[in-house]
């Protein structure tokens, strides 16, 4: 449609390109301009690649059994009864739907591009450490990052650049101001892209809430940033230090998970319920109500594991914010190591 691709008419290549397995269940989207040329060229047996391919396979897998299977015995013993729990109970419980989503889902990924790397082709990633993002724009330029450039593509520009989009930034920018004729197109645009993806989800109303609050905090921020920072100049605060780095990261994954409970609780009045109660009957002393059931499916044992587990998973996500790569570092380590490692995990 927008002639930056030569349409294929060879059917075997076309049936290859919609129908390469590793991606089919949970992406990342693979888009043709990206793995056709990938797809079609000679490929010749790599031993290395092999090996990058199994231990990124390893890796996910490790990811999904070790760490959110284990944090997910918690999520559900929690949000089948959440009608019975209270306080400190349901933010562990959404805190601990925060790991295993990411560890389930990156851990999937993980194995799907390690798989496809088996073969020689290159995915695209689809995660870039998102629980270190500064913002909740940040955070989905980071999650899921294939769809996110889909919904860019597909839905966000098109509508934004449409001709009564436009018209409506010229006539915000002339009666408002320059910023707002800037971004008010762009905030619209914002919210229906992700009441789409709410329904991308699933045609429910929990996902519907889950997707308009995504939009809406994203557009109101972009809104109020110019507020935001005649704060932050007033208050004397140092927007580019490390400690409000810090801060800019702990306050958007405090927003992401209050976007979990619209995401998990399949029931809009729960959902506000439990987070009424998350505040209201905040009490320590509930938190063993949840562990001890769950020490009785799942031995103790499992949870230490899981906790290192977290931490590895930490600490690799340190490492690559930090732009080193723990597969090539690995790489660099004695044999003996590297497979001791393997072992491990």
């Amino acid at each position: 449609y927008w002639g930056k691709c030569k349409a294929e008419k060879n059917v075997f290549r076309f049936a290859l390109f919609v129908s390469f397995f590793p991606q089919l269940l949970q992406g990342p989207i693979g888009r043709y301009d990206r793995l056709a040329e990938q797809l079609y060229r000679t490929h010749s047996f790599s031993m290395e690649r092999i090996g990058f391919g199994a231990q990124r396979i390893l890796w996910g897998y490790f990811k999904k059994l070790v760490l959110a299977d284990r944090a997910g015995v918690v999520v559900n013993q929690v949000f089948q009864n959440y009608t019975d729990y209270m306080g400190i109970t349901v933010m562990v419980a959404v805190l601990c739907y925060s790991i295993q989503l990411y560890a389930d889902f990156s851990g999937g990924i993980d194995i799907v591009m390690g798989v496809a790397e088996l073969f020689g082709i290159e995915m695209m990633p689809n995660f870039r450490q998102p629980y270190f993002s500064v913002s909740l724009g940040d955070f989905w330029r980071r999650w899921h990052i294939s769809l996110g450039a889909w919904m860019r593509d597909y839905v966000f520009y098109p509508f934004a650049l449409t001709a009564p989009m436009q018209k409506f930034g010229k006539w915000a920018k002339k009666h408002l101001n320059v910023h707002f004729g800037r971004v008010l197109p762009a905030s619209i645009a914002n919210i229906l892209v992700f009441f789409l993806v709410g329904i991308w989800h699933g045609a429910q109303w929990h996902f519907i809430f889950w997707g308009l609050y995504n939009g809406i905090v994203i557009a109101v921020s972009d809104i109020c940033a110019p507020l935001f920072a005649k704060m932050a100049e007033r208050l004397h605060i140092n927007v580019k230090s490390k400690a409000f780095h810090v801060f800019r990261i702990i306050r958007t994954f405090i927003i992401v998970n209050i976007g979990w409970y619209f995401d998990r609780i399949y029931n809009i009045k729960d959902c506000f319920m439990c987070m009424k109660n998350t505040i209201i009957h905040f009490r320590m002393g509930q938190l063993y109500g949840i562990l001890e059931p769950t020490f009785k499916e799942v031995p103790k044992k499992a949870y230490i594991m899981a906790a290192a587990a977290l931490l590895i998973v930490f600490a690799d996500s340190v490492l690559k914010e930090k732009g080193k790569d723990a597969i090539t570092l690995l790489e660099e380590r004695p044999l003996a190591l590297r497979w001791l490692l393997y072992f491990v995990m």
